[in-house]
């Protein structure tokens, strides 16, 4: 298992572990159906991340984490979040090792805050986000519509010791 940088040059394989996911897992925000291949939107998707890496196995992306910065001067120390491993390769540290890098990032660029969603009822994506110093700040309920139903979702958050903004580093 190797974590690397994801570039353009990887679009087709970023998009097929999203379409993956979106098929074999009901916490991703799109159903198996709303996902097309649009080769310069995977591009111009890839190229707008401030932070975007994936796990490796044999060649093949299996996960990945990305992050979006604020632009706003106000929020451009605040990063969010999405983070997505495949079925087969989940339970194995490839999410901490994913923070582990992602932590890295945001220390060198002087971010405060990460921030994220997730459904209430992703036990094993809480715990992860539990265990890399998330917090669960509040509920966005009836936030997501699955099989029929709401479902809640919890807003996290991960505060750096402090951070003046006058520290950052430039994208």
């Amino acid at each position: 298992m190797r974590i690397r940088r994801i570039d353009i040059c990887d679009a087709r394989q970023f998009w097929d572990v999203q379409k993956q996911l979106d098929t074999e897992t009901k916490f991703m925000m799109l159903e198996p159906d709303e996902r097309r291949f649009d080769f310069s939107r995977t591009i111009g998707q890839i190229s707008r991340f401030d932070f975007l890496i994936g796990a490796e196995d044999a060649g093949k992306l299996v996960g990945y984490l990305s992050a979006k910065r604020g632009k706003a001067r106000r929020i451009r120390n605040t990063a969010y979040l999405v983070v997505g491993i495949l079925e087969a390769y989940q339970h194995q540290g490839i999410g901490t090792q994913l923070f582990e890098w992602l932590d890295d990032w945001a220390k060198d660029k002087g971010i405060k805050r990460l921030e994220l969603t997730v459904m209430v009822n992703n036990y094993a994506a809480i715990a992860l986000y539990h265990k890399q110093g998330f917090v669960i700040e509040g509920v966005r309920q009836e936030a997501m519509y699955v099989d029929g139903k709401y479902i809640d979702e919890f807003y996290m958050s991960k505060i750096y010791p402090s951070v003046s903004p006058d520290e950052t580093v430039s994208n």
